[in-house]
């Protein structure tokens, strides 16, 4: 049985598997240059319809606002109030396994990368059910060792990566490494913003290198893994 994806928003992603769906930094605010959450997809998620009906869990990296609204994700738990959620505190452990619905879930501390606003706890998620594996790295710093050993010898089907992943050659190779096919997500919506232009010069300067991995540009997209 495949996963069926969907990105939602910069870097909001929507997980099905037989029936059930986790959603992973879907909730997000506003925080210019990247996407924010359609407000039509947002009340779809929050009243549980159009495909959200079976919703199994709501699960942030971190709390920075392009990632995860407060209102939304309150508003989200006082209307389904048995759904598991994550959301990472800095007295949080560096490894958190759960299960939600089908899907077995394996956070990682992880190093933001750096960036001037506030540092908050930050994970990676490991993401399984039946056969399929989705590894999520939102804004990991470029740490190659630290994700080879999270993954200790494992190959996801599918992974996420920030767009800095092309700009060396090491994580270039890690790409290809961790995940069997790999997005490249949370671009700027502006096709004029730097990160969004380096990552086009990228994917034109190394597509030997870059043959396991495709550039996420629109919303929604949508993806079987």
């Amino acid at each position: 049985m495949s996963m069926e994806c969907t990105l939602l928003c910069s870097a909001g992603l929507s997980l099905r598997y037989n029936g059930q769906t986790l959603l992973i930094d879907a909730l997000n605010g506003a925080w210019a240059p990247y996407r924010e959450i359609a407000e039509a997809d947002a009340s779809d998620i929050l009243e549980g319809k159009n495909g959200y009906e079976h919703v199994c869990g709501l699960l942030f990296t971190h709390l920075h606002p392009d990632h995860y609204s407060e209102s939304r994700t309150a508003e989200f738990t006082r209307r389904h109030p048995g759904v598991k959620t994550f959301l990472p505190r800095e007295d949080d452990p560096e490894k958190i396994s759960f299960d939600a619905g089908p899907f077995h879930v394996e956070c990682t501390a992880f190093v933001h990368t750096p960036i001037p606003y506030n540092l908050v706890r930050h994970y990676v998620l490991l993401i399984s059910a039946g056969e399929t594996s989705v590894y999520v790295t939102a804004d990991a710093a470029p740490d190659c060792g630290r994700h080879r050993r999270i993954l200790d010898g494992r190959q996801a089907d599918a992974g996420f990566w920030n767009g800095q992943y092309l700009s060396y050659p090491e994580t270039r190779a890690l790409m290809a490494q961790c995940a069997r096919k790999n997005y490249i997500y949370h671009l700027p919506d502006d096709p004029r913003n730097g990160v969004r232009r380096k990552c086009e010069r990228n994917f034109e300067r190394f597509p030997q290198e870059l043959s396991t991995a495709a550039p996420l540009y629109s919303y929604p997209s949508f993806l079987t893994i």
